[in-house]
């Protein structure tokens, strides 16, 4: 792999992990009023999603390669976005 696929994959890594953190805010407030069974229905369709939409990403940019710091930025963004939200107050769209 060359070394611009794998810094186009790392900003791409990065990215996804803010999207990730995202949608797990958003996901546990729409869960909030939902019975216990829906909660782990659409949790565990959740993570399965998630999954799966960085494995296709990964397919079309790299032929599906995924290494441990391919990972470790996602999980880089995903910190981020949560220090971030503690400190920036966005208006609520919803």
């Amino acid at each position: 792999m060359s070394a611009g696929i794998q810094l186009f994959t790392f900003f791409i890594s990065f990215l996804y992990g803010i999207l990730f953190s995202f949608l797990t805010r958003w996901h546990f407030h729409v869960i909030l009023s939902n019975s216990i069974i829906m909660k782990y229905l659409s949790t565990i369709l959740f993570m399965i999603d998630v999954v799966l939409g960085y494995v296709i990403i990964m397919y079309h940019i790299n032929q599906g390669v995924i290494h441990i710091y391919f990972l470790l930025f996602v999980f880089f963004g995903f910190i981020l976005e949560n220090i971030l939200h503690k400190y920036v107050k966005l208006p609520k769209c919803i």
